[in-house]
């Protein structure tokens, strides 16, 4: 399939080259902001003809043109200039800012808007930003771009799905993404995967689109901004454009990189020496025997009793693996000497396997685009064809994109244009669950599980290991090829639109797009395999099927009246949403090499299908007047099928305004205030519940039960599970959202900036509430908790040096956010424990005035320096004994758990910086967080104290744990039989989260033109990219940078990547 769909692209891609005029006097030049930054997307056109073309990414273009004639540049946002050719072969043209810094162009909610109008807070970012960055997806690039905007990476598997928020978490039971519009039309977004388990996969919709192919994106963050949306756009609206041709001739651009990710770029969890895990181990079960009393004798064992106990434990662990065990006395902290078996064909004295070198390798990341573009005043065409491979740094770890588009717009009549947008996408993934799942997560079996004594082979007759190591531990050289699973996403995505000037200023818009994606799960367990053992083999299929229909029909009009501006616009859409599901299994396969559903003995399968559909009209006012006095309003009525018929309309608005004071005649002359604005807007947005059926009182049923299928048992009645109490009043989770900002530009706008303050009270959330036992159900949904999000947003940005041989600009932005629970239901507390993977990792409460990532555990106290027990505050009446002032207890049943930690930073944002000379650029990306809270789930496996002997510990336990020779020891002594921290959630594994990191860096040479152009080549350009190559914390631990619940498991961490590319243009 993949050949057929790449040759399909291929004649997309290479059908759209149009042939132009033929050539005159070649003309190459460059186009360059005041700063010597190239500015792409520039019109060149000669004066009087249709002869045109438009600068590159580079700032490039190549022209025939006449030598006597003049070229007219215009790009958005600056000065046109008229330049007489003169003859010349090479030029490079310097733009002036049009207006000021703040009148950029953004692609809004239903149109454009030009920055210095715009009532709304929104904020760009440009393909230039993210360009080179290694990544699959685009919204891994946005880290540290945009302010208030917070993009969590928790994995660092290759297709892994990020997760995005906008001004802090709106919602506790219903989606905190935000809405994705690409090309004016929303589309499915976020994990669309079915499979789940031993074996886990995610599928990243959002993957589909390449990088490459975007023009533009903007966040819309408040109400003003984003209520034409309605009730999708409470948190928030990503507006992504895809490229358009420009007139002139074709622009054939080749794009190639390739980057290397090392096998553990980041240090995480470091394991302790092969010699000081078995002192440790010896520990364990040395110190359990003189703990406990000896039977027989009626007192506790004796030094020499522990010892030959805690000797033949770890002899019977491990001789069968090739080692065997002396100390050189009876005491506790004896040093165990590793010698060799010498009863097979291995002697494996003084060597230890590898087990990271095993599982892992150096990832490899390489993409190569091609496009081509152009056009003339008619018809203008982009399309592109795209190959991306991301080989992840664990061996059963790959992502692989291919993708193509096509982007066509014909001017029909004069006052007609036609556009269509196709994008077709197939995604292949190889993952596993990046949980503590034992037995397909590389990264926790090598740093928890596997000893460095375990061998994949048997030391006796060569052969693979094929018994489980202990009751935790496996063979993955064995196992890896006993298994198999992938995901495939099969995507295409269709807008078509048709727009009408039917008088000048008055335009009629039709739009209708198809947005289909099709996912497919494949497991496949062997009969040889733990997981597929008791099956005798088995082999599962996931099939999802989602189709988005959306039809949106606007009408527009503009006019200038004298000083007075006005834009109107009014509509109406209709989107449809369906799903199809269907999962089919085979079990107890004919043969172990057989992964086929057909060869099973016996079969089960499930299937349905469900879909919502939303019906919308929607109004938008815009007066100013001079462009100093600015109003706005917004309206849209929604109503969706996802709730009764009596409760399902709700209606969405906005109101703002803003001063343009600069523009007043005490600043208008001002040598220092070059731009000074503000602006202000409260609207409410609403939430749709992710249950299709919420509202409904609804039972569901097993495919199998009692060997009878479709939940029909023997006399005939249906097995049902209670899926909940229906609630016909349910209705939309609502956000008012206030906003007030100073937008600034001082010295011709050499510093620009913004402070901005913001409030959203989510009301109406939906929360479980439990019912009476006599409704035959035992919870709810209902409309009952409110969350508020309030803070301040910092954007500073100024050209530091500007001059013809070297520009160095700096911008900066700052979030501090304040994310609280206002209302509960009866004010009662709600426990919830972080749903990522299913692993439970920390326990969260809801509770009235505190943070909505509030963490609830138990207070560790620290380490008692006398015996190097665990302390725990009690927080209660209980009080064993006074530590650091506190009552305290050395167990934690006595305590009381509280609140220990909040995972909202404080502050949270970017630095970025550009400096260019004479065709060099450095470019640097910071992304940093303060403030916070991180929570170690598996920290708890690698620093345990001894309840699991299986577990391998880390060289921090090791080195900071308690003994008689260190009790100023941070970490408890190891411990065969006081098990105070086996299980439970504490502030022991509560870290400071802040951080900064280096994201981004970028290097590039723009080979000067006269080399280039003597290959044929209009451009070409050379590039390297790092991201994640330096990091402060103050947690040493492992990667800081954690997922959206402010948790660390084991997920695969982020790496380092080194990545070199060639950009060329012809």
């Amino acid at each position: 399939m993949n050949k057929n769909l790449l040759t399909s692209l291929c004649i997309m891609a290479c059908s759209s080259m149009i042939q132009v005029h033929a050539q005159q006097t070649a003309l190459a030049g460059k186009i360059v902001d005041a700063t010597g930054m190239p500015i792409s997307g520039v019109s060149i056109n000669v004066k009087g003809t249709q002869l045109g073309t438009s600068t590159n990414e580079s700032g490039l273009f190549t022209l025939s043109a006449p030598s006597t004639g003049t070229l007219v540049i215009t790009a958005v946002g600056y000065a046109g200039q008229e330049i007489p050719i003169a003859g010349q072969k090479s030029i490079q043209v310097t733009l002036r800012p049009d207006d000021t810094a703040l009148d950029e162009v953004m692609v809004v909610a239903y149109g454009t808007a030009r920055k210095s109008t715009y009532t709304g807070s929104a904020a760009t970012v440009t393909p230039k930003e993210i360009r080179d960055q290694p990544t699959t997806s685009f919204e891994n690039a946005l880290n540290g771009r945009v302010a208030g905007l917070q993009v969590s990476t928790g994995s660092g598997q290759a297709g892994s799905t990020s997760n995005v928020r906008i001004r802090g978490i709106g919602s506790m039971n219903a989606s905190n993404e935000p809405l994705y519009v690409i090309d004016g039309v929303p589309v499915i977004s976020g994990n669309v995967g079915q499979m789940s388990g031993q074996i886990y996969s995610t599928s990243n919709v959002m993957s589909t689109l390449n990088p490459a192919d975007i023009e533009s994106i903007t966040v819309l963050k408040d109400a003003a901004a984003s209520s034409l949306y309605g009730s999708r756009a409470a948190n928030g609206v990503i507006v992504i454009t895809t490229k358009r041709g420009k007139v002139g001739k074709p622009t054939i651009s080749l794009r190639s990189s390739i980057g290397l990710t090392p096998s553990w770029a980041t240090d995480n969890y470091e394991i302790a020496d092969p010699q000081a895990q078995i002192n440790m181990e010896y520990q364990i079960f040395h110190d359990y025997r003189t703990s406990n009393r000896n039977n027989a004798t009626g007192v506790n064992y004796t030094d020499a009793e522990a010892s030959t106990y805690a000797l033949g434990q770890i002899n019977n662990r491990f001789n069968r693996h090739g080692y065997r065990f002396e100390v050189d006395d009876v005491s506790r902290m004896s040093n165990v000497r590793i010698l060799g078996m010498t009863d097979g064909i291995e002697n494996r004295e003084g060597r230890y396997f590898d087990w990271e070198d095993y599982l892992f390798r150096t990832g490899t990341f390489q993409t190569n685009d091609l496009s081509v573009s152009g056009g003339t005043e008619n018809t203008k065409y982009y399309s592109s064809l795209s190959y991306t491979k991301d080989q992840g740094r664990a061996t059963i770890n790959e992502y692989e994109r291919i993708s193509g588009r096509l982007n066509l717009n014909q001017r029909l009549f004069q006052n007609v244009e036609y556009n269509v947008n196709l994008n077709l996408a197939n995604t292949d993934k190889v993952g596993f669950n990046d949980t503590r799942s034992t037995g397909s997560n590389p990264f926790f079996q090598s740093r928890n599980l596997l000893f460095p004594f375990y061998w994949p082979t048997d030391y006796k007759t060569g052969n693979p290991w094929t018994a489980q190591y202990g009751s935790l531990a496996f063979n993955p050289g064995y196992y890896n090829d006993q298994w198999d699973n992938n995901t495939r996403t099969l995507r295409l995505g269709a807008v078509q639109s048709l727009s009408w000037e039917i008088v000048s200023g008055l335009t009629a818009k039709t739009i209708f797009s198809f947005d289909n994606t099709d996912v497919r799960d494949d497991l496949y367990l062997s009969a040889l395999h733990f997981n597929g053992a008791t099956d005798k083999g088995s082999s599962s299929r996931w099939n999802n099927n989602i189709r988005k229909y959306v039809s949106s029909n606007t009408l527009t009009y503009n006019k200038t009246f004298n000083l007075h501006n006005i834009s109107l616009l009014a509509g109406y859409e209709v989107e449809k949403n369906v799903t199809d599901y269907q999962f089919s299994n085979g079990v107890n396969l004919g043969s172990s090499n057989s992964s086929s559903i057909g060869t099973g003995a016996n079969f089960r399968a499930d299937s349905y299908s469900w879909g919502n559909n939303l019906m919308s009209a929607l109004g938008r006012v815009d007066y100013n007047f001079d462009e100093r006095y600015f109003v706005g309003a917004s309206l849209r009525r929604d109503g969706s099928s996802r709730f009764h018929p009596d409760s399902r309309w709700g209606t969405f608005w906005s109101v703002s305004g803003a001063w343009s004071l600069h523009r007043e005649g005490f600043l208008k002359d001002n040598d220092l205030v070059s731009a000074l604005r503000l602006r202000g807007s409260y609207g409410v947005n609403g939430t749709l519940p992710n249950d299709n059926f919420a509202w409904r009182t609804l039972m569901y049923y097993k495919y199998n039960y009692k060997g009878s299928p479709g939940g029909l048992v023997s006399d005939g009645s249906l097995v049902n599970i209670d899926k909940g109490l229906g609630n016909t009043l349910l209705r939309w989770e609502k956000s008012n959202t206030y906003d007030l900002a100073l937008e600034f530009g001082f010295l011709q706008n050499r510093l620009t900036g913004s402070v901005e303050y913001f409030s959203r009270d989510s009301k109406d959330l939906l929360q479980d509430v439990p019912t009476s036992g006599t409704t035959g159900f035992t919870r709810a949904l209902q409309n009952v908790g409110v969350i508020n999000n309030s803070g301040i947003e910092l954007d500073l940005g100024g050209d530091i040096i500007s001059n013809d041989n070297f520009s160095w600009s700096l911008r900066v932005n700052a979030a501090f956010l304040s994310s609280k629970v206002k209302t509960l239901d009866a004010g009662k507390d709600i426990l919830w424990n972080d749903p990522t993977g299913g692993d439970a990792r920390a326990q969260f409460i809801y509770r009235e005035g505190e943070s909505v990532l509030s963490f609830y555990g138990y207070e560790w106290a620290g380490v008692d320096p006398q015996n190097g027990r665990n302390v725990w505050y009690t927080n209660n009446t209980t009080n064993d004994f006074d530590f650091n002032g506190r009552a305290a207890s050395y167990s934690y049943s006595k305590a009381s758990q509280v609140i220990i930690g909040s995972a909202v930073p404080q502050v949270y944002g970017g630095i970025n910086s550009d400096f260019e000379y004479k065709g060099i650029s450095l470019g640097l990306n910071f992304a940093y967080k303060l403030g916070g809270k991180l929570y170690d789930g598996a920290e708890k496996d690698v620093n345990d104290d001894g309840y699991y002997w299986e577990r391998i510990r880390s060289q921090q336990y090791y080195e900071n744990m308690w003994s008689p020779t260190n009790p100023t020891g941070t970490q408890p002594k190891i411990d065969g039989n006081d098990l105070t921290d086996a299980i439970q959630f504490s502030s022991r594994h509560i870290y400071d989260a802040s951080f900064l990191r280096l994201k981004n860096i970028n290097v590039a040479y723009q080979i000067p033109m006269a080399w280039s152009q003597r290959a044929k080549i209009a451009s070409a350009r050379l590039f390297f990219n790092g991201t994640n190559l330096l990091t402060a914390s103050k947690y040493k631990m492992a990667d800081p940078e954690v997922g959206q619940y402010g948790t660390r498991g084991w997920e695969t961490p982020l790496g380092k990547t080194y990545t070199f590319g060639i950009e060329l243009n012809f």
